[in-house]
């Protein structure tokens, strides 16, 4: 059952607390810029309103998880800084200061597994709309006299002009998972393998058949504890568990071809534990046989299939593990434009960006800042054809313009540098450099919540910048009207005296 409530007529805080809130806090400048409200309502959308037993207030469940990526917090020690931290709990809208916990950090995975991706992303596009003046468009107003009514349609019909500049590149989230090798997957296989032999065996009391698990875990530890490894050891240790990982793979089809046996002997996680592992299988007996150590779409790990080796060439990590996002940055907010479990090349992420810029904004950008990697022709032809302008250095041999592109180029790189910038500033200080997440669709949901973040940080900058700029607006008013008030008295002075 959920029952909404409008927070524009919920008094935070009564008597004594508000008299010892700092308004300088950063919780509660958060409180202020986002939108609950509108938040709240979306909240809900998906929700049975009839079922199921009351629901957490939306403010409640969302201000957790604000906390939680902007401090880069686990979910026990969220809960536990929101248990003593009056301010936060001010930002969650509770009417007063509680000891209590405001719910059980289990419930955060649940929480994940409802807003997704494309939750977040819709989140974010409320809070900015919010905090942001509404775009005007470039409308010519002509009168009825003066243009006839055609002409007036026509003119409303144009697509606006071309406006803004927007700032792309792309990178890597990493993963929480251990450091993948053919053996150690192929042993982490064979073990969940001898597991569900034994509950198959346990739930329809079957002969357990021989697994040699002993042997081959004896065998597993020869090579992986060694200090160095040969290449032969390691193929032919390799040799060795693809056996036992077949075999055991033989016996879980022949327990589960028994006529009397039912089909749910198995829950949906064994199962597809057990189909995962047959394609682990299939790939690695295929680079054992043709003697590679790639194939399309490698599983690294058994407990997080979706997760793909991303070969970047970056110094100190020449691969890394996880999803492979593209962001464009305007006026200092972040965008998520793409996300992918596989290796792409990110070229096709201009097209996308500024696509979604139009779709937010109705005109495509006048400007895109990107990395030399998206300057290919494609990318040339397609924006030359949509009036945009790619910074980038130009094709062919050099010209006399060559030297003042390159001007341009280098004014271009020092404008990218925002992109790298959040980069780092999700990476370090909300962790999105090690996703500890372990489903496709919560890992998703915690790279959406961290945009989320790094966009209230920047708004909260914006507003204290405005309000300082007013401010100054103000003082400066003030100073100019005094020193004429003071020259006005000399003038008169001047006068009475002569």
């Amino acid at each position: 059952m959920i029952l909404p409530k409008s927070h524009k007529q919920y008094e935070l805080f009564p008597n004594p607390f508000d008299e010892h809130l700092s308004s300088d806090n950063r919780w509660i400048k958060f409180a202020k810029i986002i939108p609950w409200d509108e938040l709240s309502v979306f909240y809900y959308k998906r929700m049975n309103h009839k079922m199921g037993a009351g629901a957490l207030d939306a403010r409640v469940v969302l201000g957790a998880i604000i906390i939680k990526h902007h401090e880069n917090l686990s979910d026990e020690g969220c809960i536990e800084a929101i248990q003593e931290n009056l301010y936060m709990q001010y930002l969650l809208g509770l009417p007063s200061f509680q000891k209590e916990k405001v719910f059980a950090p289990s419930l955060f995975v649940e929480i994940r597994k409802r807003l997704g991706l494309d939750y977040w992303q819709e989140i974010n596009d409320i809070i900015i709309k919010h905090n942001t003046p509404k775009i005007k468009r470039n409308e010519e107003n002509a009168s009825e006299h003066e243009k006839s009514d055609s002409e007036t349609v026509s003119t409303i019909n144009e697509p606006a002009s071309n406006q803004g500049t927007i700032n792309i590149d792309a990178t890597i989230v990493e993963q929480d998972i251990q450091y993948p090798t053919d053996l150690g997957i192929l042993n982490e296989s064979r073990e969940k393998l001898e597991e569900l032999i034994d509950v198959i065996c346990k739930k329809t009391k079957q002969k357990k058949p021989r697994t040699y698990k002993i042997v081959a875990r004896k065998e597993y530890l020869n090579v992986a504890k060694k200090k160095n490894k040969s290449k032969k050891k390691i193929r032919k240790a390799v040799g060795q568990q693809l056996n036992f990982v077949k075999r055991d793979l033989q016996h879980i089809d022949t327990l589960l071809s028994k006529e009397n046996i039912s089909e749910n002997v198995l829950n949906k996680y064994e199962l597809k534990y057990l189909q995962v592992i047959n394609e682990v299988y299939r790939q690695q007996k295929e680079m054992y046989t043709n003697k590679t150590h790639s194939t399309a779409h490698r599983i690294v790990s058994i407990h997080q299939p979706h997760v793909r080796p991303m070969v970047r060439g970056k110094a100190g990590s020449n691969v890394e593990f996880g999803s492979k996002i593209g962001i464009s940055v305007y006026n200092g907010l972040a965008f998520l434009d793409m996300l992918s479990w596989e290796s792409y090349n990110e070229t096709v992420d201009l097209e996308i960006s500024a696509d979604n810029y139009k779709k937010r904004n109705g005109y495509y950008p006048a400007k895109i800042n990107a990395d030399q990697i998206y300057m290919t022709r494609k990318n040339r032809n397609w924006c030359k054809e949509r009036d945009i302008i790619l910074n980038g250095k130009p094709l062919g041999r050099p010209t006399e313009n060559t030297k003042e592109k390159l001007k341009e180029l280098k004014k271009g790189v020092s404008e990218r540098n925002c992109v790298e910038g959040k980069f780092g500033q999700a990476k370090r200080w909300y962790g999105m450099d090690n996703i500890r997440a372990r489903l496709k669709n919560t890992s998703e949901s915690m790279i959406g919540a961290i945009v989320v973040v790094l966009n209230l940080t920047r708004l909260v900058q914006q507003h204290v910048i405005t309000f300082l700029r007013t401010i100054w607006d103000s003082t400066e008013i003030l100073i100019h009207s005094f020193i004429q008030t003071i020259y006005n008295c000399r003038i008169l002075f001047w006068k009475l005296t002569f």
